[in-house]
């Protein structure tokens, strides 16, 4: 399965102001979308039974736990840029479910204050820094055993394809 380079583009609530924070290179993203097979990964329990999503558009590289807040739990960045911290979303999953903040309010902000998605991620950083986690963590758990669970399987499939690290990127 091959993935087209730079098919994730920045979008306008990925402000910068993450610098200085771990990232996903482009080769870990296309990694990403191999292991999850292109596919959104979300699993959605509002109809009191597991609904799996299965959308292959506008997908995003979702940090199970965000680099800006595990700087505040003083994990190393092999823990952080790991296979089991990230996660195929589609963007409705993921500004919706995960970063509702994000999705619905700084969208409807953007209107009457264009700087409400810089706005947000000051929020962030700020309650980052107080150590309360800015995203339902409800789903953390959940993200993290099924990124367990098919890093296992694909790298069994796929023993010749193991997780870029910047050492053999």
């Amino acid at each position: 399965m091959s993935f087209k380079k730079g098919s994730f583009k920045k979008e306008k609530w990925q402000v910068d102001e993450e610098e200085g924070y771990p990232r996903w290179t482009e080769k870990q993203k296309q990694w990403f979308l191999r292991r999850d097979e292109g596919v959104c990964q979300f699993v959605d329990f509002a109809s009191g039974k597991p609904r799996s999503c299965f959308n292959t558009k506008n997908l995003h590289i979702h940090f199970i736990v965000p680099p800006r807040f595990t700087k505040h739990l003083n994990l190393p960045e092999d823990q952080i840029i790991s296979p089991l911290n990230g996660i195929v979303v589609c963007e409705f999953h993921h500004l919706n479910c995960i970063h509702p903040d994000i999705g619905i309010l700084a969208r409807k902000m953007y209107y009457y204050t264009p700087d409400s998605y810089k706005i947000m991620e000051q929020w962030h950083k700020t309650l980052a820094q107080a150590g309360i986690p800015y995203w339902f963590t409800i789903w953390d758990e959940l993200l993290k055993m099924i990124a367990t669970a098919r890093t296992r399987k694909y790298l069994k499939e796929h023993p010749n394809d193991p997780f870029p690290v910047k050492e053999n990127q």
